[in-house]
């Protein structure tokens, strides 16, 4: 993909400087320090998946007993007929 980018004339001096240096391409140099800091800032793009980034809090919260949703229609009228009978 192609981008453009505006870059101060400090940036550009660094970047240019860095390349010199390193022998790596300004190209080369921009996107390692984009996956720099996608993995500083815990990014998405560090090609983690949902589960792992989710892992040490699945399972931690217990919500009562079982197939809640299978008795979604039970546990409802349950809660009608208590709130009814309360009046």
């Amino acid at each position: 993909m192609l981008i453009s980018v505006r870059l101060d004339p400090e940036a550009e001096r660094t970047l240019s400087q860095l390349a010199r240096k390193t022998g790596k391409t300004k190209s080369e140099l921009i996107r390692q320090a984009i996956r720099e800091l996608g993995k500083s800032l815990g990014s998405t793009a560090t090609g983690s998946t949902v589960y792992e980034r989710f892992s040490d809090v699945i399972g931690i919260v217990n919500l009562g007993p079982g197939r809640r949703a299978a008795r979604a229609e039970e546990i409802l009228r349950k809660m009608l007929a208590t709130k009814g009978g309360r009046r």
